[in-house]
């Protein structure tokens, strides 16, 4: 079967997600921050700070490239991935791209004093961010599930349904 991309906002569930998914499905989980961060042996903030965003998201296009390669993988991305026509291409060659769609004042409870979200400490930038990406989240999306007051557990059968498996 292809892959179960999770795309979203930052805050959005997509590693929460991610995980319980896999686990239902008995299937392996790839994180794109994640090989990102092992590549680079540094924390995504330490990325940000020292190369800059460009750099990162060049990053983040190879471990695009990298997890299409793969089946059967829950995959959660960051929440910039759609950012690019480039990454979406890759994780659709193989995947199927689930938007996990919030508001972003669900994001902004979930994300309340985590320190390691480089674009969410300006708040007003961040609620910018959020609307910009909306339209893109949209169109990459085969499928929409809202996680506005679900729990996680809720999130993952809706997707299980929504795929019929």
């Amino acid at each position: 079967m292809k892959n179960i991309v999770l795309t979203g906002f930052m805050g959005s569930g997509k590693t929460a997600v991610s995980k319980a998914l896999a686990k239902k499905l008995k299937w392996k989980i790839e994180d794109t921050d994640r090989i990102i961060v092992k590549k680079a042996k540094m924390p995504i903030t330490a990325i940000f700070r020292k190369y800059g965003e460009a750099h990162f998201r060049g990053l983040e296009t190879k471990a695009a490239e990298a997890v299409s390669k793969k089946k059967n993988r829950v995959v959660a991305t960051g929440g910039g991935i759609v950012g690019k026509a480039a990454n979406i291409r890759a994780l659709k060659k193989n995947g199927i791209i689930i938007f996990l769609k919030n508001t972003f004042k669900t994001s902004k409870k979930r994300l309340k004093g985590k320190t390691d979200r480089p674009l969410f400490k300006d708040l007003k930038k961040a609620k910018a961010l959020f609307l910009k990406r909306q339209k893109l989240y949209r169109k990459a999306a085969d499928i929409t599930v809202v996680t506005d007051k679900k729990t996680v557990k809720q999130v993952v059968e809706t997707i299980i349904r929504k795929l019929k498996i």
